[in-house]
């Protein structure tokens, strides 16, 4: 029986396939927002053309890496960062009380696990709406899970949205604008509606056993063609109530990575100060969740 390397007279025990796939990450990690191009990644590392496509196939199609439509380009994908980072289900429960403490509605957490988010954790019932409990899973494909691309490179918002197929010009520019919306105000919100209650608990279904597939998106793809995704600020303001199904913030891990959400699904009509004093404790609560991710990682490191 053979040694392990490291130990004296150890003979190296070395897995060239698994070399090359290390090699692949390792390259597109050096620049995580270029998008390199096959012939590039197989020519930089010496694989062959043959060996270094079914590489790459096979990480796209786990989400480690992504294709860029237009450039047919490969670039860093978003599953790693969960890979890399595991969350304890239970770690934030006294953040995800307190919150439910303060607006009265469920409290959840979501954690992004590869082109899936996951809620792990919960505080509350949301009587009203679905039962948004541990497990449930949701795909990261657009227009849902906002919170978790919009404040993330551009290759990764392509890559979301290109799960529509070809969206029309005013989807694609609804869901950009949303986007920046998510992005400076620090929160997502999604109407509730019975096409909302509908879609979740198909969406549901679909992803409960795996990735998201072509069927998936046509969910979504149709979804967000029939109703008004999130709400822009002009949109708030012209009607007295509305109403929520959900507020959800992004959570970034110390490396700067979306790598969870927190929100609180009230399933109620609410007004507009309504909905920001939510948004507000929301994003308030998320902030917390950063900062004791942040403080027991240093304490890690130094014990």
């Amino acid at each position: 029986m053979s040694k392990l390397e490291g130990t004296d007279g150890a003979r190296r025990v070395s897995s060239p396939p698994t070399e090359r796939v290390m090699r692949v990450l390792e390259l597109l990690a050096a620049d995580p927002e270029r998008h390199l191009s096959l012939s590039e990644i197989s020519h930089t590392l010496d694989i062959s053309h043959g060996t270094c496509h079914a590489i790459l196939t096979t990480l796209v199609g786990k989400r480690w890496i992504v294709r860029d439509r237009h450039s047919s380009g490969y670039s860093w994908g978003p599953a790693l960062a969960a890979l890399a980072r595991p969350v304890s289900g239970q770690m934030f429960r006294p953040d995800l009380q307190r919150l439910f403490d303060t607006v009265g509605r469920q409290a959840i957490l979501a954690v992004r696990q590869g082109a899936t988010a996951v809620v792990t954790d919960s505080v509350g019932e949301s009587i009203a709406g679905l039962r948004l409990g541990a497990g449930f899973r949701i795909p990261l494909v657009a227009p849902f899970c906002r919170e978790f691309v919009a404040g993330a490179g551009e290759n990764t918002k392509q890559a979301w949205l290109s799960g529509l197929g070809a969206p029309s010009l005013r989807l694609r520019r609804r869901l950009g604008a949303v986007l920046d919306e998510v992005r400076r105000r620090g929160y997502a919100i999604d109407r509730m509606s019975r096409e909302y209650v509908r879609v979740y608990t198909a969406l549901q279904a679909l992803v409960a056993d795996g990735e998201p597939d072509e069927i998936t998106a046509r969910v979504a793809t149709a979804f967000a063609d029939l109703t008004q995704v999130d709400y822009l600020p002009d949109e708030l303001a012209v009607a007295a109530e509305h109403r929520i199904a959900s507020v959800t913030a992004p959570i970034r891990d110390a490396g700067g990575a979306i790598t969870m959400s927190v929100g609180v699904v009230p399933f109620a009509t609410m007004s507009p100060r309504e909905i920001a004093d939510l948004g507000a404790a929301v994003r308030a609560t998320a902030v917390r969740i950063e900062s004791r991710w942040a403080a027991g990682r240093e304490s890690e490191e130094k014990s």
